[in-house]
C-alpha cells in the first residue's frame, strides 16, 4: 500500500514529463534546421531539384523532409529551407528560396533554375504565343484558325462574325460561310464537300475551312470545294504561303501543276519551308546546282558540316572549301564566335556580336544593360536595337563609329522612352516627351 507522499510525488513525475516532451522534441528541430549543410546536404538530389511553371524536374535522390510548419527542404548544396510558418532559411551553395508559406519555386514563364552543380532546369509555360490563327490574325497551316474561325484572304474571322470579302458574303460557322438562301433558309460554302464562296467567271471561287481548297467543276458542274494538306492530299491555296500549304510536318512537293503534300523536316526528306527547317539533331544540306536541300545528319556543334557549310542552331561553320568540309564550331554562348554577323541569330538572349574586324574574330558578349552595347533590334522597338527597362539605345555621335549604347531614358533632359511617333514615347511620371528644340537633338524628357 502506497503512503499518500509517494503517491503525490508519482504523480507530479508523470505531469512534468507530459508537459516538457514536446519542449524537448522542438528544440531536437530547430538544431536540425540550425545545422545547415551538413544535415540538409545529406537529404539532397544530385543537380538540384527544381520546378518550372507548367514543367518539373527532379535531381535524382532528392527526397523532401517535411518541418514543423510545413516546411520542405531540397536540392543539393543550396536547397531552399522553409523554417516552421514559412520562414525562408539559404541552404550552402545559395540555392533557390522559397516564399513564405512554403510554396514552391516556380520558373516563372519557363525561366531557368540552377541547382548544386550547375544544371539548368527550363519550365514549359513560356512557350511564345502563336502568330495564326486568332481573329486578324494570318490563317495557319492548311487554311486552319483557331475555333472553328472562317479564313479569308489569308486572314482569320471569328466563327459568328461577318464573312465578308475574296468573294465570301455571309456568317461564319464552324469554318463554313452560312448566307441566306432565297427560300429563308441558309446556304453554306466554303467547307469540304460545299460550293465554292463566291467566284465569277474565270475565277471558280474561295474556300473558307481548314483543310479545304476550291477545285473548279467540269462540264459546267459548279465549283467545289475539296480536301487537301493532308499527307498525299493536294496542297491548299497557293495564296496561303509555302508555309501553310500543307499540316505541320508536311510540304508541298512535285512538279508545279501536281503537287501534293509530303513530308519533310525527317532524315532524308526535304527541309521544311518557310526556313528550311530540320527535326531536332538534323541539319538542312544544301548540295547546290539546283538540287534540293534535304535534312541530314550533319551540322551538329563540335562535328562536321553540312554540305554548303551548313551548322545547326549553335554551331558556326569553320574550315570548309567550296562549301565541302570545315567543321561546326560552338557559337553563340557568352564568348563564343558569333553565329552570324548580327541579328537576332548571331548569339543567344542577352548577347549581341561584338569586336572588330572579320566574323572569324568576334565574340558574343552582354548587351543591352545601362552602358553597354545594345542588342539586336526586335519588331516594333528601336530600329537602332533594344535595350532593358529605363534605357534607350542611342546613336554614338563623334566616336569613329562606335556601336550603339544603351542610355538612361525618361528622366528630365534625358531622351524619350521607346520608339515611334513622339506622342507614342514615354518619360517619367510629371514629364512629357517633346521634339527637340532649336539646339538640335532627338525627342527629351522636360
Amino acid at each position: 500500500m502506497n503512503r499518500p507522499g509517494r503517491l503525490a510525488r508519482s504523480s507530479c513525475t508523470r505531469i512534468r514529463a507530459a508537459v516538457f516532451m514536446p519542449l524537448t522534441v522542438f528544440a531536437l528541430s530547430v538544431s536540425l534546421v540550425g545545422c545547415g549543410s551538413s544535415s540538409i546536404n545529406g537529404d539532397s538530389g544530385a543537380g538540384g531539384g527544381s520546378t518550372g511553371q507548367g514543367g518539373s524536374s527532379t535531381g535524382t535522390g532528392g527526397g523532401a523532409v517535411t518541418g514543423a510548419g510545413g516546411g520542405a527542404v531540397t536540392g543539393a548544396g543550396g536547397g531552399a529551407v522553409t523554417g516552421a510558418g514559412g520562414g525562408a532559411v539559404t541552404g550552402a551553395g545559395g540555392g533557390a528560396v522559397t516564399g513564405a508559406g512554403g510554396g514552391a519555386v516556380t520558373g516563372a514563364g519557363g525561366g531557368a533554375v540552377t541547382g548544386a552543380g550547375g544544371g539548368a532546369v527550363t519550365g514549359t509555360g513560356g512557350a511564345p504565343a502563336p502568330t495564326c490563327g486568332a481573329p486578324g490574325q494570318a490563317c495557319c497551316t492548311a487554311n486552319s484558325c483557331n475555333g472553328g474561325g472562317c479564313c479569308v484572304a489569308n486572314l482569320c474571322i471569328a466563327a459568328g462574325s461577318l464573312c465578308m470579302g475574296g468573294g465570301t458574303a455571309g456568317t461564319c460557322m464552324a469554318g463554313s460561310c452560312q448566307r441566306n438562301g432565297a427560300d429563308g433558309g441558309t446556304v453554306p460554302c466554303g467547307a469540304v464537300g460545299e460550293a465554292c464562296c463566291g467566284g465569277a467567271g474565270a475565277n471558280p471561287g474561295t474556300c473558307t475551312a481548314a483543310g479545304a481548297l476550291c477545285v473548279a467543276g467540269a462540264a459546267g458542274a459548279p465549283a467545289m470545294c475539296r480536301a487537301c494538306g493532308a499527307s498525299g492530299a493536294a496542297c491548299c491555296a497557293v495564296g496561303l504561303g509555302a508555309a501553310n500549304r500543307c499540316d505541320t510536318g508536311l510540304s508541298c512537293q512535285g512538279p508545279a501543276a501536281t503537287q501534293t503534300c509530303m513530308a519533310c523536316g525527317g532524315n532524308g526528306n526535304v527541309c521544311c519551308p518557310p526556313n528550311n527547317s530540320c527535326n531536332a539533331g538534323l541539319g538542312c544540306a544544301n548540295p547546290g546546282a539546283g538540287m534540293a536541300r534535304t535534312c541530314m545528319m550533319c551540322g551538329a556543334p563540335g562535328g562536321a558540316c553540312c554540305a554548303g557549310a551548313i551548322c545547326q542552331t549553335g554551331g558556326v561553320c569553320v574550315g570548309a572549301v567550296a562549301g565541302m568540309g570545315g567543321m561546326c564550331n560552338r557559337c553563340g554562348a557568352a564568348g563564343e564566335a558569333c553565329c552570324a554577323a548580327m541579328g537576332p541569330t548571331a548569339c543567344s538572349a542577352g548577347l549581341s556580336c561584338q569586336g572588330a574586324g572579320a566574323l572569324a574574330t568576334r565574340t558574343c558578349e552582354a548587351c543591352g544593360g545601362a552602358g553597354q552595347v545594345c542588342c539586336p533590334a526586335v519588331a516594333g522597338g528601336n530600329v537602332l536595337g533594344s535595350c532593358g527597362m529605363g534605357t534607350e539605345c542611342q546613336r554614338t555621335v563623334g566616336d569613329g563609329g562606335a556601336a550603339n549604347l544603351c542610355n538612361p531614358c525618361g528622366a528630365t533632359g534625358e531622351q524619350c522612352c521607346g520608339a515611334g511617333a513622339i506622342a507614342n514615347r514615354t518619360c517619367n511620371t510629371g514629364l512629357m516627351c517633346l521634339a527637340a528644340d532649336a539646339g538640335g537633338g532627338g525627342p527629351t524628357c522636360r
